[in-house]
């Protein structure tokens, strides 16, 4: 490959590791301070095309942690996908881009997901995480989730888990909670309802916690990365990997997925057969992804 642009890529994984690169479309999926850095990302590693998903548009809580935002950025007025497709346009002009404003239950976003080759998960709440591993599984995409994490006071960092040719996957992995699920596919009379009987549920609270550059960035970094070598032919990507920033380490995890998952075996590859399109029948999952 004879773009100089590429020529430290080419001295770590090859002229054909680059080549690939250039072939793969990915999607990130929930543009925010972990999907603004992996976009960053995508432009520099060169890769074809990456589809932007978020119907969400800047606000300045956001300004702390969001690459590519500007002071003058107006608020309102300024569309995350917008933004980070400025961003990689402005590092890369040769990868293109397919801004989506739009929520994840979208026909939408299900169509720029079932074009893409791998497929990166920023979202806060688990109830997108479940819907977005099914959508892969059932079209075979490959398939990295990012979450950062403040567990507990004291305690910060992240983790990434990589689905990829069917060897694992969030939900036989153990990284799903089914109540945040759950509350997720609920109406919000159903969660009326509930919180009625019982008070207000936790996953009804919403995310408040501390995002913070520095974190996020190291997550997204890590999610690179193991795109990197997955495509490239490097190695095998991890499955898991634990980043906790509060004790300066990234573990990767050895735990095994279940041979028998439904996602990972059941349904992969069955594209239309797995009816992954009965979730745009539920009208309340259509609507924006911050009213979740």
């Amino acid at each position: 490959m004879s773009d100089a642009r590429y020529h430290r890529n080419v001295l770590l994984f090859g002229e054909e590791g680059q080549r690939k690169l250039r072939k793969t479309k990915v999607v990130i999926a929930g543009v925010g301070g972990l999907g603004s850095p992996l976009a960053q990302h995508m432009a520099l590693l060169g890769v074809e095309e990456v589809g932007l998903i978020d119907d969400e548009e800047l606000d300045d809580t956001n300004r702390n942690r969001f690459i590519g935002a500007r002071a003058d950025d107006p608020v309102p007025g300024s569309p995350k996908v917008a933004l980070a497709a400025r961003l990689i346009h402005e590092i890369n002009p040769h990868v293109r881009t397919r801004p989506c404003e739009h929520g994840l239950v979208t026909p939408e976003s299900f169509e720029l997901i079932k074009a893409a080759d791998w497929v990166f998960g920023c979202f806060d709440e688990d109830g997108p995480r479940f819907v977005l591993n099914e959508i892969c599984a059932a079209y075979a995409k490959s398939y990295v989730d990012l979450a950062s994490d403040v567990p507990a006071s004291g305690e910060y960092g992240g983790r990434i888990c990589v689905s990829h040719d069917g060897d694992g996957c969030l939900h036989c992995l153990g990284l799903i909670d089914e109540e945040d699920v759950n509350g997720f596919l609920r109406s919000a009379d159903e969660r009326a309802r509930i919180a009625a009987i019982y008070g207000v549920p936790v996953v009804a609270l919403g995310p408040t916690g501390p995002s913070v550059s520095p974190l996020n960035g190291v997550v997204a970094s890590l999610a690179a990365t193991e795109f990197m070598v997955a495509v490239t032919g490097m190695r095998k990507p991890n499955r898991i990997l634990q980043y906790r920033g509060h004790l300066g380490t990234v573990n990767a995890s050895r735990d095994k997925p279940d041979p028998d998952c439904f996602y990972c075996h059941g349904i992969r590859g069955q594209k239309a057969g797995a009816d992954i399109e009965r979730y745009l029948r539920i009208p309340h999952l259509r609507k924006a992804r911050k009213a979740y």
